[in-house]
């Protein structure tokens, strides 16, 4: 390598590691948690161990990250693509998820077909309000679905209600129509170790125990 083009190397990775290194304007994020079971809005995926690995790059108000959840049983994992941007008290999300199955037919990353694609692509908007979070999600690229899925969550200190239709409902309506309905209230609680929450699903008519630890 000669000595201009050397030169010419360093001074590029310098004003990358400048660059990225402003953690006043940007930082990087990492993250992993390891929990006995991966409940989604009131929905069991995989019933098994999962860890959840993330990691995230801000700017300013915007953050792009990737999240995931991999079942110890391979059966049921996420891998997930997504972009925050935070105005104020508001926080508005466009997140892709992709359910990766190894079986080389029907997870195709690259197939965005809005009928038989690997992708299901959310927006979101939360917020707070004298203590009260408030979240809402819709899927405005729902494969397979007739109608969009919409999930809304009502939070305060411990305690958590979510609603939701389609996806996240198994029980609807006598006349088959979809439904909307409680498909989770929970009580969470953590010792600054550990997180353990009790998670109640009258749709499923089923409830579930969950702890996790970040590392």
């Amino acid at each position: 390598m000669s000595r201009k083009i050397t030169i010419c190397f360093l001074v590029t990775i310098a004003g990358l590691t400048a660059l990225f290194a402003q953690e006043d304007e940007s930082s990087w994020g990492v993250s992993c948690d390891i929990y006995n079971r991966y409940i989604w809005r009131g929905t069991d995926f995989g019933n098994n161990p999962s860890i959840q690995p993330g990691i995230t790059y801000t700017t300013g108000p915007l953050t792009l990250g990737a999240w995931s959840a991999w079942q110890f049983s391979g059966n049921g994992s996420e891998n997930d693509l997504f972009a925050s941007y935070s105005a104020g008290p508001l926080s508005f999300t466009v997140t892709d998820y992709y359910f990766p199955t190894n079986s080389g037919s029907d997870d195709n990353f690259l197939d965005f077909n809005p009928d038989s694609g690997a992708h299901f692509i959310e927006a979101s908007a939360s917020g707070e309000y004298k203590g009260v979070g408030v979240y809402g999600g819709y899927f405005f690229h729902e494969p397979g679905a007739d109608n969009a899925s919409i999930y809304l969550n009502l939070s305060y200190g411990p305690f958590s209600l979510g609603l939701g239709n389609g996806m996240y409902t198994a029980i609807d309506n006598e006349d088959g129509t979809d439904k909307f309905d409680v498909v989770e209230f929970g009580i969470t609680a953590s010792n600054g170790v550990y997180s353990c929450s009790w998670i109640l699903n009258p749709n499923q008519e089923t409830t579930f125990l969950v702890v996790g630890k970040n590392f």
